[in-house]
């Protein structure tokens, strides 16, 4: 059996994460929980930056890949959706789980989360992909769907793609 120590040097080491990469691919995640739990080892393997990750789903909500976007600091991060949107495209996704970190171990959404929230679901939706969650991991976990957030969301983006210009 690992000892506590070895389990948590195997963990920081990123030998779990590529393992979670790995075995994940053809999976559903059914809830935010299974998100949270897939992620929370590929988050481990570095705490001290945010990072953005994105799991990229097929027509069947099974796991085609999850690729890390965006790296930044301890507080902050820039993402871009032009480079969201390659990825989406290159893999042939129908749907995306965005999920990020923050080390300071808080999960609440900052506002400049929900507003990037808000642009990726414009984008998302422009090329006709859902955005079916965006999951925050700290010292636990805080997710968009589950809040009722995402749906918000995409209410006011499908009124502004349904007026038209």
């Amino acid at each position: 059996m690992m000892e506590k120590k070895q389990f948590w040097e195997s963990l920081k080491s990123g030998e779990f994460a590529s393992m979670v990469k790995e075995s994940s691919k053809g999976e559903r995640l059914l809830a935010s929980k299974d998100v949270y739990h897939v992620m929370k080892p590929i988050f481990a393997e570095t705490d001290d930056t945010e990072r953005m990750y994105c799991i990229f789903l097929n027509c069947r909500n099974r796991v085609i890949a999850i690729e890390k976007l965006f790296e930044g600091t301890i507080t902050q991060m820039a993402v871009y959706p032009r480079e969201l949107m390659k990825s989406v495209i290159n893999l042939k996704a129908t749907a995306i789980i965005m999920v990020h970190n923050h080390p300071s171990g808080d999960p609440s959404p900052s506002r400049e989360d929900k507003a990037l929230t808000m642009k990726v679901a414009v984008v998302m939706t422009g090329i006709d992909v859902s955005l079916h969650d965006h999951v925050i991991v700290g010292d636990g976990y805080y997710s968009m769907a589950d809040s009722g957030d995402i749906n918000t969301i995409m209410g006011r983006v499908n009124e502004v793609f349904s007026r038209g210009i």
